[in-house]
């Protein structure tokens, strides 16, 4: 489903797809430059496709799942999966887009919502008790649509217009988002 370069480290991308994510660094080699990669290990916690995904400044990979929570990569682990207060998911339905923007980290959902969460809380989380779930509540919510059902989101590439996102819903339309906290 998706490939990216990673922004801050030179030689690593990772690639999501059905029931896989996959963490890549460049190896030199005596005959050039290859690609190793490190299938990422989801031990106690159920396969997922993964459709969205973002890498963290310090290395690790946060991304979304088919049942709405998002999960914590470090080192090819799930270091933990979040999910809201009382164990309610991030987003009713697969999340789809994963970003990082200005310190926030942003998710979009197939149930048409864009919801931004605080980084160095994610940052900084661990599972807590049986289940490995770290419970937050996201900062702010839109919903896109009357229908709630997404599709994409990009940020907008008007400079002056900081916040300002735009999605696509299911049936095709698009919107303008102002997502910031402002």
């Amino acid at each position: 489903f998706k490939v990216t370069f990673s922004p801050e480290n030179e030689g690593q991308l990772t690639t999501s797809g059905t029931g896989h994510i996959r963490f890549w660094k460049m190896a030199r080699t005596f005959t050039g430059l290859k690609l190793q990669g490190q299938i990422g290990k989801f031990g106690r916690t159920e396969l997922t496709d993964i459709g969205g995904y973002v890498e963290l400044p310090d290395g690790k990979v946060l991304s979304g799942t088919e049942w709405g929570n998002m999960l914590l990569w470090d080192g090819g682990l799930i270091k933990c999966e979040i999910s809201k207060l009382g164990g309610k998911p991030c987003h009713n339905g697969a999340i789809n887009e994963c970003f990082m923007e200005e310190g926030e980290l942003i998710t979009a959902g197939a149930d048409g919502f864009v919801k931004v969460w605080d980084f160095e809380t994610i940052d900084n989380a661990d599972f807590t008790g049986d289940r490995g779930l770290f419970e937050m509540e996201p900062m702010s919510e839109i919903r896109v649509g009357a229908d709630g059902r997404g599709k994409s989101l990009g940020k907008t590439l008007n400079r002056e217009a900081t916040g300002i996102w735009d999605a696509q819903d299911a049936a095709g339309a698009i919107w303008k988002l102002d997502l910031s906290l402002e």
